[in-house]
């Protein structure tokens, strides 16, 4: 009790040193600027938050002529390819496997139009490695309908891998046009490759 009654005085005290502890409600523009030092490495530009403050885990190549998307939780990796950036690859890391492989399967598959698949259907798939993790290898062509999207885009394919982590489940998923996509299938393999996990130092 005493140990509650201290930690809630020293947040008083906290509060009262910074003035407020009301969030600010207005947003300040940041107009001040300067110049680089010779000495200083050339800023990164487009760069991730934590690769300017140097808490990246994750590593890969962006191939060329793709382009980084922003970022969320769950999609720690993010492109986009094509003209308009029409194409999409993420990678995605889910906890509690997001229901299991063939649940993955079939919910890509559902996306793209196509039937359920059973569990003798899905030991048929091929198998890729991703990040040193055997994998399911799905490739499925169809009207692709995105989470969220009332209508379904014709004639795209899906390409992917889902791979199990633990009780995680990795995904790295590319979709767009299908000509798009059949185009861009090495840039994805150079991609999936490329993926690496940094290990603490």
């Amino acid at each position: 009790m005493f140990s509650f009654l201290r930690r809630g005085a020293s947040a008083l005290a906290l509060c009262a040193a910074l003035s407020s502890c009301e969030r600010i409600g207005t947003r300040m523009e940041i107009t001040h600027t300067r110049e680089i030092s010779q000495y200083e490495a050339t800023p990164k530009l487009h760069a991730y938050a934590q690769e300017r403050f140097g808490d990246e885990r994750l590593s890969w190549k962006t191939p060329e002529g793709w382009a980084r998307a922003e970022r969320s939780q769950m999609r720690p990796v993010n492109l986009t390819f094509g003209p308009n950036g029409e194409g999409e690859c993420y990678l995605a890391m889910l906890p509690g496997g997001a229901g299991g492989v063939l649940a993955n399967v079939n919910r890509w598959r559902k996306q793209m139009g196509q039937p359920e698949l059973d569990e003798a259907a899905l030991e048929q798939l091929p198998k890729k490695v991703l990040m040193g993790i055997q994998g399911v290898f799905v490739e499925v062509d169809g009207a692709y309908t995105n989470v969220g999207a009332t209508e379904a885009k014709a004639d795209h394919r899906l390409i992917g891998i889902i791979a199990s982590l633990g009780e995680a489940g990795l995904f790295v998923k590319m979709v767009g046009p299908k000509a798009l996509v059949v185009t861009n299938t090495a840039a994805f393999e150079e991609f999936v490759a490329s993926l690496k996990l940094r290990m603490p130092q």
